[in-house]
């Protein structure tokens, strides 16, 4: 079992260990492992999400200048040592002032647990009994499904990859239960096709391989159906289900020399809900009619013998098929699939839009017609394309008659243009020199344009200075500005908490942001199973996200710097985690 699926849930999976009470804002953690990558966050950053300062602590004094993470709202931290913690959260935000958070958090050992196998079950009400690591409370054992199980065993009841965490931190392994259903194999009765006439077999069963034979020979076929081929023969299918077992089903299938008539239900058909539909038969020289139906679902049961005469009235989605017995007592067969749109309907609502910007209106049921009508008109040649889509450009009332097979669909809708232009840049920044800081602008406008005439949403400033967007749409014009400051910060180790190797050219490489007073460099990067991924001796050079010219998966990864301060002659050496995303 691959056991990167544990670290993906462990570390995507957000686990609040702690309730909000009275909607107050909470601290939350997705794990509790040591010497593992855990995530914060906080509920906090829903009423304030761009605060003007952010500092989180996680009494690790043992960790340095790791023990915080400043302007940072989801850090990650490791904890290199169990023990508990006090981790404090400390919010500035101009609408709700100082917030500051404290929650406790008891960081454990990984346990060391071995599922075994992928295992396979039958049937949809098999249970299968998975059992964790012995040793702990009941209470200190929670599985990844969405069951209240308390305690070491587990009734599984339904397809799924599984793990369980021990006081909140994942063991280092999970495995897959997988259910098949029961199968059903039915290859239908014994049969006299004309001349020419055309039938597959069908053992299709969820997770089965399939053997066929014909007359006691075995046949290439691997598949889930098969051709029958003349003169036929009695043919046998033999299916192996995972957690099921095996099963065979034999059916003789023989040809006629007499050719086949005509004969056809007519193309697949889709039917408005509720609708009753009636499937003839017109076949020349007919003696005899038998109908059958099967369900849509794979699973679903053969029904033979449904009805005998030259039609059939249908109230019921599923395939249907008829085998009619021609005078010269040889068969002819076609099946037809009906199926029934469900309740879907035209839910179009009154819009408004800023002047200048087009609504494009998407009422797509499938392939049929489409009758548009706009009052005032908008594009007269929208009006008789026949398209499901329909762009707007003025005010008007907008009205909609789509029939898609035998359903008829209707609705309208009034579009005004009175909205506003909303704009958002964020707060003034210092910064250490040789920082790199982009400014992003947010909001609805259509273009923008900063100082220097660029039109991008987002520039990157180089210098201090006061930085100027101008955003504008169909609704107007706003100007918006910041303050950058650059200082001279002290010479240290400063390393980002996360990059994008992403080739957009922000945040691309890995490497110190002051690659000052040091020598004797030295960067390693591991991933998860300690496994060394990048090597570096040069500060001024970076990783790319590579190793062996490959990039890494997406997630957390250990590195670890080690360097001669040139003006002490100090050995430093400095361990912690940086978040690769792509």
């Amino acid at each position: 079992m691959r056991k990167n699926i544990v670290f993906l849930y462990v570390l995507l999976g957000l686990l609040p260990l702690r309730a909000a009470a009275q909607n107050m804002p909470v601290i939350r953690y997705n794990s509790t492992c040591a010497a593992k990558p855990i995530l914060f966050s906080s509920t906090v950053f829903e009423t304030a999400p761009f605060p003007d300062s952010i500092r989180w602590t996680f009494g690790d004094t043992a960790s340095g200048i790791y023990n915080t993470a400043i302007g940072i709202q989801d850090p990650l931290h490791i904890f290199s040592d169990t023990g508990t913690y006090i981790i404090t959260l400390r919010v500035t935000d101009p609408g709700i002032g100082t917030i500051t958070l404290t929650d406790t958090i008891a960081v454990v050992n990984q346990v060391n647990h071995q599922f075994g196998p992928d295992v396979f079950g039958c049937g949809d009400t098999s249970t299968w009994l998975l059992t964790g690591p012995p040793g702990a409370d009941s209470s200190s054992y929670l599985w990844n499904d969405d069951s209240a199980t308390i305690g070491p065993v587990l009734k599984v009841r339904k397809s799924g990859t599984y793990t369980v965490s021990i006081r909140g931190c994942a063991v280092n392994d999970t495995i897959g239960v997988f259910f098949s259903r029961e199968p059903r194999l039915d290859l239908g009765r014994n049969h006299t096709l004309c001349k020419g006439e055309r039938l597959s077999l069908d053992a299709v069963n969820e997770n089965a391989r399939y053997t066929w034979y014909l007359n006691g020979n075995l046949l290439p076929d691997t598949t889930g159906q098969l051709p029958v081929q003349p003169p036929g023969g009695t043919y046998v299918a033999a299916i192996d289900v995972a957690g099921c077992g095996a099963y065979r089903d034999t059916v003789n299938i023989s040809f006629s020399d007499s050719t086949a008539p005509a004969f056809s239900l007519g193309p697949d058909t889709l039917l408005c809900p509720k609708e009753i539909f009636t499937l003839n038969i017109n076949v020349a020289g007919a003696a005899a009619y038998t109908w059958s139906s099967k369900g849509l679902d794979v699973d679903d049961a053969i029904q033979y013998d449904i009805d005998r005469d030259a039609s059939i009235s249908i109230s019921q989605p599923g395939r249907y098929w008829a085998f009619v017995t021609t005078a010269n007592a040889c068969e002819v067969v076609d099946t037809i699939v009906v199926r029934y749109r469900n309740n879907k309907s035209l839910n179009f609502n009154d819009t408004a839009l800023c002047q200048g910007n087009t609504l494009v209106l998407d009422a797509d049921f499938g392939t049929g017609t489409y009758l548009w009508k706009s009052e005032p008109k908008q594009r007269i040649d929208q009006d008789s394309t026949n398209q499901s889509t329909y762009y707007v450009y003025s005010p008007a009332l907008i009205t909609l008659r789509a029939q898609v097979g035998h359903c008829i669909y209707t609705d309208s809708l009034r579009v005004s243009f009175n909205d506003s232009l909303r704009m958002n840049l964020g707060k003034d920044t210092t910064l250490c020199r040789g920082e790199t800081y982009t400014l992003t602008v947010r909001g609805n406008a259509n273009t923008y344009t900063w100082q220097d005439d660029s039109h991008s949403t987002s520039f990157t400033p180089q210098l201090s200075g006061t930085y100027t967007v101008i955003g504008e749409n169909g609704c107007g014009k706003d100007t918006l500005s910041v303050f950058v400051a650059f200082e001279d910060c002290p010479c240290a180790l400063l390393l980002p908490n996360a990059f994008t190797p992403n080739g957009d050219g922000r945040n691309d490489v890995f490497r110190p942001l002051h690659a000052c007073d040091m020598e004797q460099y030295t960067m390693k990067i591991f991933n998860r199973y300690g496994e060394l991924v990048y090597l570096n001796r040069d500060p001024l050079l970076g990783w790319n996200g590579r190793t062996n010219g490959s990039f890494v998966p997406q997630g957390g990864y250990v590195w670890q710097v080690d360097y001669l301060k040139t003006s002490t002659g100090q050995r430093i050496s400095k361990r912690g985690t940086v978040l690769v995303l792509q």
